[in-house]
């Protein structure tokens, strides 16, 4: 039986009062915390698994819609989305809207109760389509949609996955391995990694590029120790001496494969996860990976709906978010 986090136990994680962190997670405005404490709430209720986040009553600026592809026990498993989510929700109840949530398997609201519409996750172009036809202010987070006519919130991925690559190579790495994962938006059109894009470009710029040493899998930690698994199984001796994995989920299921099979990390494989989730800091070793702003990407969204509301945002916009990556013990 799972043990049910309470704001107290995210208090003694963050080292603030209960009260602290009701606020926090409440997007009390009045209340005066500084960023890296809000962070660190965050970083704590994410690591702790909380979910039972409380929503304000109906608020005088309008309901804006957050959709979001997962169905609400996927989302509760999920802590790069639900981090997304709380950045969105925090920064739309700052500026006195009201939050209705949309999972993938509901119907939207009808547009004559939205001021505005934010959906979080991959879609395909029908579903765009739908968002579109509300005919309200719309942004997108975690896919590029400036093609489509569509404002959307994104991070880096180039600038980061040729620094893993140049790390590895710096510290001598030969055969280099990705470990990506395989997804589909909810009508089932296949989505490319974007995380493997960048990983394909910088081996082809940087070294030489072999496709036998890129296994796909499941974006989950079971995925992760699945595909690992495979990869020892069929890859042996010849098993890569570094591996980029596509999210700290996969990457924390791989090195539990790794140390199965009394592979060392990183002594004999080493191992960079992207995302860097709170709870790759805690294992041992501790993931090296690429911090993704996952608050601040949700926040954005919602600053970004607030200006189109605003008549400040009148035509499409991209914003892309930096990413920094952050070595650890799993890479050497």
């Amino acid at each position: 039986m799972s043990v049910i986090a309470t704001l107290k136990d995210i208090a003694q994680a963050a080292h603030v009062s209960s009260a602290t962190v009701s606020r926090v997670l409440n997007a009390d405005t009045s209340l005066q915390v500084s960023p890296e404490t809000r962070q660190r709430i965050f970083a704590a209720a994410e690591a702790l698994n909380y979910t039972k986040h409380q929503h304000r009553a109906p608020a005088s600026a309008g309901t804006i819609g957050l959709v979001q592809w997962y169905s609400e026990v996927a989302e509760t498993n999920d802590l790069y989305y639900r981090a997304i989510r709380w950045g969105a929700e925090t920064q739309l109840q700052a500026d006195d809207f009201a939050v209705d949530r949309v999972f993938s398997n509901e119907p939207l609201p009808p547009a004559s109760e939205l001021a505005g519409l934010i959906a979080i996750g991959k879609y395909s172009p029908a579903q765009l389509a739908t968002f579109k036809a509300l005919n309200r202010p719309l942004v997108i987070v975690d896919q590029d949609t400036l093609a489509q006519g569509i404002s959307s919130v994104t991070t880096s991925f180039g600038d980061p996955v040729d620094k893993i690559v140049a790390h590895f190579l710096a510290r001598g790495h030969q055969r280099i391995g990705m470990i990506t994962g395989s997804e589909a938006t909810t009508d089932g059109v296949a989505l490319v990694d974007q995380r493997l894009v960048a990983f394909k470009r910088a081996m082809r710029t940087q070294a030489s590029l072999d496709e036998s040493l890129i296994f796909a899998g499941e974006f989950t930690i079971e995925g992760g120790y699945a595909t690992m698994t495979r990869a020892i199984e069929t890859q042996g001796e010849q098993l890569p001496d570094a591996f980029f994995v596509a999210s700290d989920a996969m990457a924390i299921g791989a090195i539990k494969a790794l140390q199965e099979h009394a592979i060392a990390v990183p002594k004999r494989v080493s191992v960079i996860g992207f995302n860097d989730l709170a709870v790759g800091r805690f294992l041992n070793p501790s993931l090296s990976t690429v911090q993704v702003a996952t608050q601040m990407m949700g926040m954005s969204a919602a600053r970004l709906l607030k200006d189109q509301l605003d008549g400040l945002a009148t035509a499409p916009v991209r914003l892309t978010l930096g990413s920094q990556l952050v070595l650890r013990d799993s890479s050497d």
